[in-house]
């Protein structure tokens, strides 16, 4: 087990470095539904380091007992307890948000997110040496030509607390871009010496908050939408100076903010007169955001 101690020392930092596509919950942020996996039982939506460690070496013959589920909860009927364990060396358990290891280059999990909150909110608390120190971390990605880009992120080192105790975190944004991945990852120990027995307890896992993207005047100045208003809900977007505005993925949604239309990128041939279509909808204001490789363009589309 001692070749694993640059595994456990690094997993945190492996944990982000892939990207996803789109959605705006988080699944199971309360930690309420558990599952068998393997010999351990593990939060749906989300890894431990008995699934890291499965998907390098294969199944387990044990559980590490790293992250397990707790009836000490802030709220509910469960959280779960991540425990610094000794197998040899110390290894800190880990709780990171998704369902998939990803390939030896991209071990991190992430859920498909799109949104832009202004902050991660959990409650925790944390029992152990004061000398150790548990820690978060969380950032927004968005793939460009195929590599995850940082939208925004934050890290925090977390102190012991005899009780749970609210964090809400800013993040730090990097980008105008809109995401299209949401990593989270909880360890029980980072300090320089981690301690056996020391316990982080998370629950109630939640982004809060909206910050909006900034405006490009550039990229606005660029798109052209025409008809607009369309009465037969047949639209065209132009930007021959900027192909790749009109041809730039798309969502539009609603006025109640329901996505009703969406589109990958099209080919940088049609950006004089790319087609979009609302036929079938009902009459009213649809908000169309296209997501350029330099950030988003919104526009009106009145059907």
């Amino acid at each position: 087990m001692k070749t694993l101690l640059p595994l456990a020392a690094g997993v945190l930092a492996l944990f982000s470095t892939s990207g996803a596509m789109a959605q705006q919950a988080i699944p199971n942020g309360t930690l309420e539904t558990w599952a068998q996996r393997g010999l351990s039982e593990s939060p749906q939506s989300w890894l431990t380091l008995d699934d890291v460690i499965a998907e390098i070496l294969g199944p387990l013959p044990f559980s590490t007992n790293t992250t397990v589920k707790s009836t000490d909860r802030r709220s509910g009927s469960f959280a779960a307890k991540l425990e610094t364990q000794n197998f040899q060396d110390n290894f800190p358990g880990f709780l990171v948000l998704g369902t998939r290891i990803g390939n030896s280059n991209t071990l991190g999990g992430g859920i498909p997110y799109t949104g832009r909150p202004a902050n991660l909110q959990f409650y925790y608390k944390m029992t152990g040496p004061a000398s150790d120190s548990a820690g978060v971390q969380v950032a927004l990605f968005k793939t460009v030509n195929g590599n995850p880009e940082v939208v925004a992120d934050a890290f925090q080192i977390l102190a012991p607390q005899a009780g749970y105790t609210l964090v809400t975190l800013p993040l730090t944004y990097r980008r105008a871009d809109t995401p299209d991945t949401l990593q989270i990852t909880f360890a029980s120990g980072l300090a320089e010496n981690i301690t056996t027995g020391t316990a982080l307890f998370i629950d109630d896992v939640s982004m809060t908050g909206t910050v909006q993207a900034a405006r490009n005047p550039a990229l606005d100045a660029a798109l052209t939408v025409y008809p607009n208003p369309s009465p037969n809900g047949e639209f065209r977007l132009s930007s021959v100076a900027n192909p790749a505005v009109a041809t730039a993925p798309y969502t539009i949604s609603d006025a109640a903010g329901r996505i009703v239309r969406t589109a990958t990128a099209a080919p940088l041939s049609i950006a004089g007169g790319r087609p979009v279509e609302l036929r079938g909808l009902p009459a009213g204001v649809y908000l169309l955001q296209l997501n350029t490789p330099d950030g988003p363009v919104t526009r009106k589309l009145i059907r």
